[in-house]
């Protein structure tokens, strides 16, 4: 090879060179915006709103539980079957005061857990004791 044809391949290296870097150049400033976009955005992600409390419990009576229910055993077994659970032999009134109370919880809870979805939560039972509340 002749040497004009080396300083010709030399140029035609640094060509190339001066072109890759470049190109590096260019990439690097590509991923450095989308890394900053990507930042910015995960700052930006808010917390869902905390779920809104329904105003106050449907109030239920004794002439309604009787009436779907039938009998004081019956309304305490359907009780039972929505987690409520007594101290003592409830009273119609104290019957007609949960079950106001349960469908408030249900709805509560239908709520939180549909802002915050857990799979994890799948055949989980909660129950709450409620003391002290009383005026």
């Amino acid at each position: 090879m002749g040497k004009k044809r080396i300083t010709q391949l030399l140029q035609d290296l640094k060509e190339n060179q001066l072109h890759e870097l470049h190109n590096s150049a260019a990439i690097y400033t590509v991923a450095q915006v989308a890394v900053n976009e990507l930042q910015q955005q995960s700052l930006q992600i808010e917390e869902p709103p905390l779920p809104v409390l329904p105003s106050t419990p449907k109030i239920i009576n004794k002439a309604e539980l009787k009436k779907q229910y039938g009998s004081h055993p019956a309304c305490r077994k359907a009780a039972k079957d929505r987690g409520i659970k007594f101290s003592r032999t409830p009273s119609w009134e104290k019957l007609a005061v949960a079950f106001s109370y349960v469908e408030a919880f249900e709805q509560i809870i239908k709520t939180y857990v549909e802002t915050y979805p857990n799979p994890k939560l799948e055949g989980t039972k909660f129950e709450f004791k409620i003391e002290g509340c009383a005026n």
